[in-house]
């Protein structure tokens, strides 16, 4: 299984030295998909004066800069390494469900 993972990556690394010529500029960071809880942040917003839909709520700059502001304290309090924070926060305003066929019944990931 390890040099399965091992050949992928040299196979990614591989196709995109021939695309692109160099490998340094490829950036590796953590990307959050936020599920968030409507009314809470709906009454986040009513306290700082944004009167908005919740779908573009979620799309605000205002918004995903605090939310990804909580998750960058609460990895400074668990004393993270840099490369252990979120960088970009993706707000999605429809729910995760089973009816969209992205999680399992358990709750858990679904595998495709």
């Amino acid at each position: 299984m390890l040099l399965l993972k091992s050949w992928r990556k040299f196979m990614l690394k591989f196709l995109l030295l021939n695309q692109y010529g160099s490998m340094e500029i490829i950036e590796y960071f953590l990307l959050a998909v936020i599920d968030p809880n409507k009314p809470a942040l709906e009454a986040w917003a009513g306290k700082n004066d944004m009167k908005m839909e919740f779908g573009s709520l979620c799309e605000d700059s205002r918004t995903k800069s605090y939310i990804l502001g909580e998750l960058v304290k609460i990895a400074k309090e668990k004393k993270l390494k840099d490369f252990e924070f979120i960088k970009v926060v993706h707000i999605d305003p429809v729910t995760f469900d089973m009816e969209r066929d992205l999680i399992a019944p358990t709750f858990k990931k679904k595998i495709p």
